[in-house]
């Protein structure tokens, strides 16, 4: 009987981001302030400050509680870092193509994603793996939601201590909020939330290593690296190439086998069996 084909999220690429990931059985997670949106985790955040501020602006006192906790926020000051590895619902996204894989010359990786659900409940508190929210009627949802849940813990824990845990209460779901315009990418967002001096944390099958940091665009980016060797051959499930990439379906056969992705299949191994190796359809040059 033929395997159900299991759900896949890709990660694009560049080729020699492809290479590092499939030698080394590791994705990176990259601290998200450093990314190429400035309303990463904040987009959300904004409205729901605005919001409650909307409603305690009469109350003088209060107003001056809140602003002194939010300033005193923990995302302000500490060194907290929201590490996200980014994947999209799409395997042939032209858009995707040109943004994250070299202009079309890279790589899209398919990821099985039940692999990724399973691990996050394995350690709900620091994990989250979820579609990013595009809709504004969704988001606008969680806006209110979000300001109810504050105006109550308010009367509970004070306006200012309500200010202070703001972001550190709601870290994870921030990052789920992107403008409406992203929404072509569908992304999908593996999120862990922890100290860029944290150590190495094992969570089931896989390997969150310890924080270490890299140089690009001129920034220091902290990063960790999510170790999937144990688990390999079940974690990728299709390798896209792009539409101008220079690589051959064999390449990447060969590159698989090297590093040991076929070392369990049952009968033998194509360039669909069992992990799909195809070009993208795109006309793009």
């Amino acid at each position: 009987m033929k395997k159900e084909k299991p759900d896949i999220v890709y990660h694009y690429c560049t080729l020699q981001g492809f290479l590092g990931i499939i030698q080394n059985a590791s994705l990176w997670m990259s601290d998200i302030s450093k990314s190429n949106d400035d309303f990463e985790c904040i987009y959300a955040r904004n409205q729901i400050k605005q919001r409650i501020e909307q409603e305690i602006e009469a109350d003088t006192e209060a107003m001056h509680a809140w602003e002194m906790g939010y300033e005193m926020n923990s995302d302000m000051h500490d060194s907290m870092l929201t590490y996200v590895a980014c994947f999209s619902e799409k395997e042939d996204c032209l858009s995707q193509w040109r943004g994250y894989a070299d202009d079309g010359k890279g790589i899209a990786i398919g990821f099985n994603k039940k692999v990724l659900e399973q691990l996050v409940k394995l350690k709900n508190y620091n994990l989250g793996f979820a579609k990013v929210i595009y809709d504004k009627n969704e988001q606008e949802r969680c806006v209110e939601r979000v300001v109810k849940e504050n105006l109550k813990r308010m009367e509970e824990t004070g306006v200012g201590h309500t200010a202070l845990e703001l972001n550190t209460n709601y870290r994870t779901e921030f990052s789920r909020y992107k403008h409406p315009s992203f929404a072509e990418e569908e992304e999908w967002r593996l999120v862990l939330n922890s100290y860029p001096f944290g150590r190495e944390l094992k969570v089931g099958s896989m390997i969150f290593a310890e924080p270490k940091y890299r140089i690009a665009n001129g920034k220091l980016i902290s990063y960790r690296e999510l170790c999937f060797s144990n688990i390999k051959e079940n974690f990728v499930r299709e390798i896209w190439i792009g539409p101008k990439a220079d690589v051959e379906l064999r390449d990447i056969m060969q590159v698989l086998r090297r590093y040991q992705y076929y070392d369990n299949a049952e009968s033998g191994y194509s360039f669909s069996e069992p992990i799909l190796i195809t070009r993208s359809s795109s006309s793009y040059r």
